[in-house]
C-alpha cells in the first residue's frame, strides 16, 4: 500500500467500527457507502454492525449517522437477475427500515457500482426494478457517466471523483458539466435525478499486484482534496460522496495515516461545515 493507517485493523472488529464511526461523524460525514458482497458474507455482518454502532453514536452524543449499502454489481453472489432480485430484497428487508439506514425525503437508497459492467444492460435493471421496486419508493444512485443511467436508476454518482478533472485542473468545468446534464435531463422529462459530486484526496493503485492500467493522482499535500471540494461544491451538487474513507490499497483513502495523520479528516471538517454547516 502507498501509506499505512496510524493504528492498524481488522475491519471486523467492533472497536475499530466503533472508532470509524466516531471519526468519520466528528469530521462532518453523515454516513458510509459500505461495500456490500452479498447475503451472509462479512460485509454483511459489518454492515450490520455499522448500524448498530451508529445507534450508539446516536445515543451518547446526539450526533445522526446514518450509513447505506454500495451493491457490488461484479461480486460473485450479485450475479444475474435473478441473485439480484433476491439480493435486495434482503437488503430492503433487513436494513431499509432502520433509522440508521440513510434515506433521503423519507426513501432509503442504494448505490450500485458500475452497473453497465461486464455485460450488464438498463434492460436488465429495468427488470430488476420492476420486480423489486415497482413503484418507485427507493432510490437507487448509479455510479458512471452515462446519462442514459437515469433512464432506470434516480441519480447518479462517481466513484472516480472525475479525476481526469483534477488532474487536467478543471475539475470545476467537469463537476459543473454533469451538473447541467442531470438538469437538462430532469427538465426534459420532468424528473427529479440526483447529482452526488465526488471528491478524492488522491489515488494510488500502482502497488496491487497484477493490476494494469494502474495510474496516480498526486495528493499534494492536501491540495488535491481541496481543490476536489472546491470543484463538486461549485456544481451544487444533491449529495458528496468521498473516495474514500478507508480503501488503502487503492491509496484513495482520508483515515487518518502514518504519512498524514489527521490532515484529511481535518480537510474534511473544514469543507462538510462550509457546506451544510
Amino acid at each position: 500500500m502507498s501509506d499505512l493507517p496510524t493504528i492498524r485493523y481488522d475491519s471486523s472488529d467492533n472497536a475499530t467500527i466503533d472508532r470509524q464511526v466516531r471519526w468519520a461523524a466528528h469530521a462532518g460525514i453523515t454516513g458510509f457507502i459500505s461495500s456490500w458482497w452479498g447475503q451472509g458474507d462479512k460485509t454483511d455482518t459489518n454492515f450490520a454492525r455499522v448500524l448498530a454502532h451508529a445507534a450508539t453514536l446516536e445515543q451518547t452524543t446526539g450526533t445522526h449517522f446514518a450509513s447505506t449499502i454500495y451493491f457490488e454489481s461484479d461480486a460473485p453472489a450479485l450475479r444475474g437477475l435473478n441473485s439480484i432480485v433476491r439480493q435486495l430484497r434482503y437488503i430492503l428487508t433487513t436494513y431499509a427500515n432502520s433509522k440508521y439506514f440513510f434515506h433521503w425525503h423519507g426513501k432509503p437508497v442504494i448505490f450500485f457500482w458500475n452497473p453497465l459492467g461486464n455485460g450488464r444492460t438498463l434492460a436488465l435493471w429495468q427488470a430488476v426494478r420492476s420486480q423489486v421496486d415497482p413503484h418507485n419508493a427507493t432510490i437507487w444512485s448509479a455510479e458512471g457517466v452515462d446519462t442514459s443511467l437515469l433512464n432506470v436508476f434516480d441519480g447518479l454518482h462517481l466513484f472516480s471523483a472525475a479525476y481526469w478533472g483534477i488532474l487536467h485542473n478543471n475539475i470545476a468545468a467537469v463537476d459543473q458539466g454533469f451538473r447541467a446534464k442531470i438538469n437538462a435531463f430532469n427538465q426534459a422529462h420532468h424528473t427529479q435525478k440526483i447529482w452526488a459530486a465526488g471528491v478524492l484526496p488522491g489515488y494510488n493503485d500502482t502497488k496491487v499486484p497484477g493490476r494494469k492500467g494502474t495510474y496516480t493522482v498526486p495528493r499534494n499535500n492536501g491540495a488535491t482534496y481541496r481543490m476536489s471540494w472546491n470543484g463538486a461544491l461549485s456544481s451544487n451538487p444533491d449529495w458528496v460522496t468521498i473516495t474514500t474513507f478507508n480503501e488503502w490499497f487503492e491509496g484513495a483513502m482520508i483515515e487518518p495515516s502514518i504519512t498524514y495523520g489527521t490532515q484529511y479528516l481535518d480537510i474534511t471538517q473544514q469543507y462538510a461545515t462550509r457546506w451544510h454547516g
